[in-house]
């Protein structure tokens, strides 16, 4: 793991709080094509996926020649009420036809939802930001999950801006590069990159393993994202 002591050193201008997911994967490649000096932090918090995504997030970082740090924070899987962090409840598996179901992914994000997560994960990554000398945090927001994810949306992100006006005295700031796109168009734009983006690193199941479900929620939207292929 890389110390605080390195990364004052390196004075990175950008924090990615990355998963290993699509989004804020897109996020790193995003900033390193711009020229950004970049920080990774990846979050243990329960999440039954989390073996596989520290590998993607560690491989991903690597990529892009980010300095990475991971840290473990298990109150937050404790809480419970969460198929993502309670082995005894069933995470929902539907058909892509109903991705643009509300009924249905309303109920789906009901399942997955984990109490104050974003927010939670969010100020813990301004905190070490301002404490190494970044500037700003890049989390993996995105259109297409914000319609049924409020933490997920350009107006939640605003309100986190509004807050850290006053708990960080170096004004770290939130921002996404995905936040109004849905998935298809992060693929798209990651088409657009001269360097090719990594798609086999990825890591966008709920579930750990060597290879995706290809039946949760979130596995249907990568494979939708990107033309039916899958992780």
């Amino acid at each position: 793991r890389n110390g605080v002591r390195t990364l004052k050193s390196l004075q990175p201008q950008t924090v990615i709080l990355l998963s290993g997911g699509l989004d804020s994967s897109a996020n790193l490649a995003l900033a390193h094509a711009r020229g950004d000096r970049l920080a990774v932090l990846t979050v243990n918090y329960g999440q039954r996926a989390w073996e596989s995504e520290r590998r993607a997030a560690r491989a991903l970082s690597e990529r892009y020649g980010a300095s990475w740090r991971e840290i473990d924070l298990p109150f937050l899987g404790e809480l419970g009420g969460s198929a993502l962090t309670d082995r005894s409840k069933p995470v929902p598996e539907l058909s892509r036809e109903v991705l643009d179901t509300m009924s249905v992914v309303a109920k789906t994000a009901d399942a997955v939802w984990v109490p104050n997560r974003n927010a939670v994960l969010i100020h813990l990554a301004c905190a070490w930001a301002e404490s190494i000398g970044a500037s700003q945090v890049l989390v993996g927001f995105n259109r297409e999950e914000g319609a049924t994810f409020p933490d997920n949306t350009r107006a939640f992100m605003d309100s986190l801006n509004a807050s850290l006006e006053f708990s960080t005295r170096g004004k770290v700031r939130v921002d996404s590069l995905t936040v109004d796109l849905d998935k298809r168009g992060i693929v798209a734009e990651l088409a657009r990159l001269t360097e090719p983006f990594p798609f086999e690193l990825v890591w966008s199941c709920y579930f750990a393993g060597e290879k995706p479900c290809g039946r949760c929620e979130s596995c249907q939207r990568f494979a939708r994202a990107r033309g039916g292929k899958s992780c």
